[in-house]
């Protein structure tokens, strides 16, 4: 009926084989369908007995008889209308956690690339799993069967198959239509509550900013037009819709007349009796069921044949970086970069040029340059977020883009410059979700000095963290994340603007604290250009445009001044590596 609708032969090799392992279910699903399309037959069968039999012989037992008979087919229908349902329901549960399950990678692929897809492929996962579990699955199911009531309505009487062809002929030319006068409404329909949602939404991520600046009531205007957009979309695409929707019901109260009217012609001609008209009524109704409701609920089917498509072309990508299987051992040398060169994808200009830094474990280095110097995309790289354009960068020997991610995960600490927190509690936000109750979630705290605020909190640590945040300020926010990259006390710390809001005793506490960890044989990368950060570091490397412009070293505490970072003495650099 929709050119929308689902086609599993377009589907790539990984949701296939995700289909084909919903087959069992699907199948049961069908089998239900075939016997409860025969419990359907049993009211006409019922009517067909009592004006044929019973009005002949007045028995009043054989009326009791078939009606005990008609309860319990009733009864059978609940009974296996329940289990069907309980079985979209299963399916519907399955397939959204294996689907959810192998999406999770290409989301966090498409997140990390920036993609406006990255959140609508979780909404596709959910659209999916309400299709399988709602009534527009049942619709298709019930469709299969159809032919067999049509059959039935034939061998009742050729008038009554006919009709009903006809009719089927007539729903199917209007789901036609339908689709014709509604697809690209329904197509600006989406776009424009996608874009209002999106815009809107951003916007009120920032209520301090809509309240001190009195930007609400503009806010306001924009969304009125944006949703006036929409909605004006939504009505023409509805009122489209409403065409063929009044057709349908046009056709029917037709089909009512020309079964009744035609068949008691027939009726007249002894050619049926009053209790086939009924029947045939009765069946005919049946039998184009399916076919109105899904001229109904065509939007549904078309909506999941889309989400199915985009989730098959997400996990039919390559993806982003071959990662290993292999466990590797804990990092424990040095972290070399040899003439490292980066393109983000989607550009032209590289913004890491060049870079070459021979690094040992025990070190604490501060990477400092203007903005868009390229400091938070060398820690991306460092972390082996982005492969390498050209040179090499490895970890004790290995690229870390191929590191496998949950070996690698276990020796390194990462801190966005965005600060990004979630989990159920404090605990599990500091854990990475992990549900460990060890002292090395305290340490982890006290080194990131925000141990004596969790302290404070209603609960300590087992908080939970939406009610956490609000009492907690900005700078005990990125205390904490801080905390969850000192957890576990990883082999390499990836700090990108740990001190951004912290005050200058909070950022000497943890420029101190980096400083001692480093000292333990850990290896600390940290981007700042903050005086207390740049000094505590043992090398500072001073970016340009994505190229080393400086190596340099802090004085001794002695001469120990506000010294600008061009005052600070250069080390003596080699060609193309500089040992830390």
């Amino acid at each position: 009926m929709n050119s929308t609708a689902p086609d599993a032969g377009s589907y790539d090799p990984a949701a296939r084989l995700l289909l084909a392992k919903c087959a069992p279910g699907l199948a049961l699903g069908l089998a239900l369908s075939f016997a409860i399309s025969l419990t359907m037959f049993i009211p006409p069968l019922y009517m067909l007995k009592l004006f044929s039999d019973v009005t002949t012989s007045g028995s009043i037992a054989t009326v009791t008889g078939l009606s005990i008979l008609a309860l319990g087919a009733v009864l059978l229908f609940c009974v296996l209308d329940y289990l069907r349902h309980c079985t979209y329901h299963r399916l519907a549960a399955w397939f959204a956690l294996r689907l959810g399950e192998q999406m999770l990678e290409p989301i966090a692929a498409r997140a990390l690339d920036r993609s406006e897809t990255a959140t609508g492929l979780i909404g596709d996962v959910n659209l999916v799993r309400d299709f399988v579990s709602g009534g527009a699955l049942t619709a298709g199911l019930e469709l299969v069967w159809t032919p067999m009531f049509f059959f039935a309505l034939f061998l009742l009487h050729p008038y009554f198959g006919w009709l009903g062809l006809a009719s089927g002929a007539g729903l199917l030319t209007l789901a036609i239509v339908n689709e014709l006068l509604t697809r690209r409404a329904a197509a600006e329909t989406t776009a424009r509550a996608g874009a209002a949602y999106r815009e809107i939404g951003s916007a009120l991520n920032f209520p301090e900013t809509l309240e001190a600046m009195g930007m609400l009531r503009r806010l306001g205007g924009r969304w009125r037009k944006l949703n006036l957009a929409m909605i004006t979309a939504n009505i023409r695409c509805a009122h489209r819709h409403s065409i063929s929707m009044s057709a349908a019901k046009g056709l029917r109260m037709s089909l009512q007349i020309a079964v009744f009217g035609g068949g008691m012609l027939l009726v007249i001609d002894q050619s049926a009796s009053v209790g086939t008209l009924i029947a045939a009524s009765i069946i005919l109704v049946r039998a184009l069921a399916p076919l109105e409701q899904l001229l109904d609920r065509w939007r549904l089917w078309g909506a999941a044949g889309g989400a199915m498509r985009r989730l098959s072309k997400a996990l039919d990508m390559p993806p982003r970086i071959v990662r290993g299987t292999m466990t590797l051992p804990r990092p424990c040398r040095s972290l070399d970069l040899k003439r490292v060169v980066f393109v983000p994808p989607g550009s032209r200009q590289p913004v890491i040029r060049g870079v070459s830094l021979h690094l040992e474990f025990g070190s604490f280095v501060c990477i400092a340059g203007a903005a868009a110097a390229g400091k938070t995309t060398l820690l991306k790289l460092i972390a082996g977020m982005w492969v390498p354009s050209a040179g090499a960068l490895t970890l004790d020997g290995h690229d870390t883009h191929s590191w496998n991610r949950e070996n690698f995960g276990r020796h390194v600490g990462y801190l966005p410059q965005s600060l990004q927190l979630f989990g159920p509690s404090v605990r599990a936000a500091i854990t990475r979700l992990s549900e460990d109750t060890s002292d090395q979630v305290i340490e982890a705290a006290r080194r990131a000095g925000i141990h004596d605020a969790i302290g404070r909190l209603p609960k300590g640590y087992d908080t939970d963290l939406d009610t956490a945040l609000p009492l907690l300020s900005d700078g005990q926010r990125q205390q904490l994340a801080i905390a969850r990259a000192f957890y576990g006390s990883p082999a390499l710390l990836l700090l990108d603007e740990p001190d951004a809001s912290l005050d200058q005793a909070a950022a000497q506490a943890l420029a101190a604290s980096l400083r001692a960890f480093a000292r333990q044989g850990h290896l600390v990368l940290v981007s700042s250009h903050r005086t207390d950060m740049l000094r505590a570091a043992d090398t500072v490397v001073l970016l340009d445009q994505g190229s080393v412009l400086k190596i340099a070293s802090p004085r001794p505490v002695s001469q120990q001044r506000e010294l600008p970072l061009q005052a600070i003495p250069e080390m003596a650099p080699t060609p193309e590596t500089v040992e830390a």
